[in-house]
């Protein structure tokens, strides 16, 4: 059995948010000769679900979602989560304030709903790529409804902001978070045992498949630890430099041309 890891975004997605006829059979294929199958994204849970449901992947009842850039592992067969870990509410409020003194946009998150400060150009950015939905208030304890997962700094022209927000707070982060740059746009603030790459370990362990039997396809610097992580990495050609530098295999085509489509195929007929 061999375990396959995808990011959604520029990966299994094309770029109007859709999987291909063509990936769906060989996500078909692949599946019914017994593999399993992880979706891995940065992505919200609730919006990784409906992404599932909207693209027919839901009908597989033992998919599982990395949520969060792996601070959530949710097996849909169970329905409930097999790791979750989360930030302290007042720990993502100190981000936002933060960030905020800084002049740039950090939003966090309710248990559906993206949960912030102001409508800008940044939230208006967010929203069309995920199709989310926004709560703005000055108050936003009052609408965490449960612990958030992560916080997520916003920065379209300036990742050099970014950088310095990471390096500000990075003394006070020390043993309780990290941070990942999911695209030059977001820095993700998440839990320290999170990481796409850990939550790749924790379902091979949770199988008994060596990670020399894992594959993993991504596209952006923050599914690093993901392609170190697996035995077997997979570049989309239409990934960064540094991602193909890393990775044992580069597609021969796109995210919107079936580029994981004769890897999967290929691994079904082993």
């Amino acid at each position: 059995m061999h375990l396959f890891f995808t990011d959604l975004d520029g990966t299994l997605l094309t770029d109007d948010k859709i999987i291909t006829p063509k990936t769906l059979e060989a996500i078909d294929a692949y599946i019914g000769a017994g593999n399993k199958f992880i979706i891995t994204s940065g992505r919200p849970f609730n919006n990784i679900r409906e992404v599932a449901k909207r693209t027919g992947l839901d009908k597989y009842e033992d998919l599982l979602l990395i949520c969060y850039n792996g601070s959530m592992i949710y097996d849909c067969g169970l329905e409930k989560p097999l790791l979750d870990l989360r930030l302290d509410p007042e720990d993502a409020l100190h981000i936002i304030d933060t960030a905020e003194e800084m002049d740039i946009h950090c939003q966090t998150y309710s248990s559906t709903k993206v949960v912030c400060r102001h409508h800008d150009r940044e939230s208006d950015y967010y929203a069309h790529q995920t199709q989310m939905n926004f709560i703005y208030d000055e108050d936003i304890l009052s609408h965490l409804d449960e612990a958030p997962h992560k916080a997520l700094a916003i920065s379209m022209d300036d990742r050099a902001k970014l950088e310095r927000l990471q390096e500000k707070l990075a003394p006070w982060m020390e043993g309780k978070l990290t941070t990942v740059f999911s695209c030059p746009e977001y820095l993700e603030f998440v839990d320290h045992r999170s990481g796409k790459g850990n939550a790749v370990r924790y379902v091979c362990d949770l199988y008994g498949i060596p990670v020399s039997e894992a594959y993993a396809a991504g596209d952006a610097n923050n599914d690093f630890s993901m392609l170190s992580a697996a035995g077997n990495s997979i570049a989309m050609i239409n990934g960064s430099d540094e991602v193909k530098a890393i990775s044992s295999i580069i597609t021969t085509k796109d995210n919107n041309h079936d580029g994981l489509a004769e890897i999967l195929f290929s691994l079904a007929a082993k």
